[in-house]
């Protein structure tokens, strides 16, 4: 979507930098062979994040803006899991990082809500209540 990333590894850990963060770059004439798994992870999902995933949110979409959903996937690894006969939707994102979701649903707030986990939800409107006693 127009912004760039690097990953790498460092200690064990898989890191991931956006380039417009990057400050005090050292070039070297050091190379490095590319992560095979790591290769393949970015190429089977829409997630930035590699580490701290939720193995799967479900979150139900109201009618009124659900053919945006249908359309196009708004959200990371989006599936859909059924229509309500209602209209609504029930989405499934697997394996990604709350950061990449709750952005999402804050924005589409009334008509998104965050079925499961559980206590992702309860976050949400900890965050609401926050925003609203400023």
């Amino acid at each position: 979507n127009g912004i760039w990333y690097v990953v790498g590894r460092r200690n064990d850990q898989t890191r991931t930098f956006c380039f417009t963060q990057i400050s005090n770059l050292v070039i070297t004439n050091e190379r490095f062979e590319c992560d095979q798994k790591i290769k393949a992870k970015l190429i089977s999902t829409d997630s930035l994040f590699f580490d701290n995933h939720i193995s799967e949110i479900v979150l139900q979409i109201n009618a009124e803006v659900a053919g945006y959903f249908e359309r196009r996937d708004l959200l990371p690894n989006q599936e859909l899991v059924r229509k309500l006969d209602n209209g609504d939707l029930l989405l499934l994102c697997k394996n990604v990082h709350p950061r990449e979701v709750v952005p999402i649903v804050q924005y589409w707030i009334p008509h998104i809500r965050i079925i499961s986990p559980v206590e992702a939800q309860g976050q949400m409107e900890e965050i609401i209540k926050k925003y609203l006693v400023k």
